[in-house]
């Protein structure tokens, strides 16, 4: 099998805006479906995840977007594996439109036990037979990079949690903190497409939770962000444009 994993599709009506854009929770699907697949070829994805009572949970994710496209573009999204250690999992990805480069994004994911939901060790011979390569990372530094989270303090926007924002794992998915987060850009008239994209995810929303707060503060040039359950941190991040 290839080093990485090619994933054509279309960027369909339901992934665009109210422009016709894609909304960064479709960029994002996008980024999932490809890895899910491609770890699927070596029994390490969502295939096995019952069987081995143990699955890839995102940590974060960085990305630079250039151009968001339109509805019907014709997309091919190329992603691999730069690295299994330990518990770790790292991923790469590029979007494009054609011969156009529109999405540059490295991601940190962790293998965690779903019973236990301890970080477990990714089984030797799985790890040694999933092939990867860190030619052209995107972001080599993002499993040190850490971003520190504005205080809680200040207002944020709710947003009620539906029942299509939980997956397979029994959390939110990570798309959804995506759609969170441009439906709390759009309230404060922040400009909803940025060109980076840093999320740490710190803890799981389970589906005893209703509703999160996200709170934004920045300008037109950068803006910070929280998601907040009614009792803890979930995720932080920082978009610039």
């Amino acid at each position: 099998m290839e080093n990485d994993y090619t994933f054509h599709t279309v960027v369909s009506y339901w992934d665009v805006d109210r422009e016709n854009r894609i909304t960064l929770r479709g960029l994002f699907r996008f980024m999932q479906e490809a890895a899910i697949k491609h770890a699927d070829q070596f029994d390490v994805g969502a295939r096995s995840m019952d069987s081995r009572r143990a699955s890839w949970v995102l940590n974060r994710v960085a990305a630079s977007v250039t151009r968001y496209p339109a509805h019907e573009e014709e997309v091919r999204l190329v992603t691999w594996s730069s690295g299994i250690r330990a518990f770790k999992g790292f991923r790469d990805y590029r979007l494009y439109c054609g011969d156009e480069l529109v999405v540059s994004a490295s991601s940190l994911w962790l293998y965690v036990d779903l019973e236990t939901k301890a970080l477990t060790r990714v089984p030797k011979p799985l790890a040694d037979r999933f092939p990867s390569g860190n030619a052209g990372v995107h972001r080599p530094d993002l499993d040190k990079h850490r971003l520190e989270p504005m205080a809680k303090a200040g207002h944020g926007d709710a947003v009620t949690l539906r029942f299509s924002d939980f997956d397979g794992n029994g959390h939110v998915n990570n798309t959804a903190y995506l759609d969170f987060l441009q439906t709390a850009l759009s309230r404060r008239g922040l400009p909803i497409r940025p060109r980076v994209v840093e999320v740490q995810f710190v803890r799981e929303v389970l589906p005893s939770v209703e509703a999160v707060s996200i709170r934004v503060e920045g300008s037109e040039s950068s803006a910070s962000f929280r998601i907040d359950s009614p009792s803890e941190l979930c995720a932080l991040g920082l978009v610039t444009y």
